[in-house]
């Protein structure tokens, strides 16, 4: 087994990996997300690494993102595709920094309203995503 796989709590054990589901509220409204853990087999304790915690807070905004009305990181990534630009000319066409659109497709982070709205009316409207682009001189 590899160092990292070492129980940090007994010492002795080692972890492995689970999947489990957790069921959340949020706003009234609840769900059965998908929980990464892992298990010492010797001390029997559960613990998430960062990577772990990473992957659960990403499914927890999913879910929020869901329930506010926003889109999702995977509807943000399928409409930037469907626009047929990478994540950085998106964010040169719509704003939100340098990283922004890989932090809204990996659902790091919500977009805010007027984001959402805009990449909305932008897989709505190509006309409107045309003139967006060429006022950054971008041509799609």
């Amino acid at each position: 087994m590899q160092g990292k796989d070492l129980c940090p709590l007994c010492g002795e054990g080692h972890l492995a990996h689970q999947l489990g589901s957790l069921l959340v509220d949020y706003k009234g409204q609840t769900a059965a997300i998908v929980s990464h853990f892992s298990v010492c087999d010797h001390c029997g304790s559960e613990q998430a690494d960062a990577a772990q915690l990473r992957d659960n807070k990403r499914a927890m905004v999913a879910f929020k993102k869901q329930v506010d009305g926003f889109l999702t990181g995977a509807e943000v990534k399928a409409i930037r595709e469907q626009l047929g630009i990478t994540q950085a000319q998106a964010a040169r066409v719509f704003g939100g920094g340098p990283v922004a659109f890989a932090k809204y497709e990996a659902d790091d982070v919500t977009q805010s309203e007027a984001m959402d709205k805009l990449i909305r009316l932008s897989a709505s409207s190509v006309d409107a995503f045309h003139i967006l682009a060429e006022q950054v001189g971008l041509t799609a």
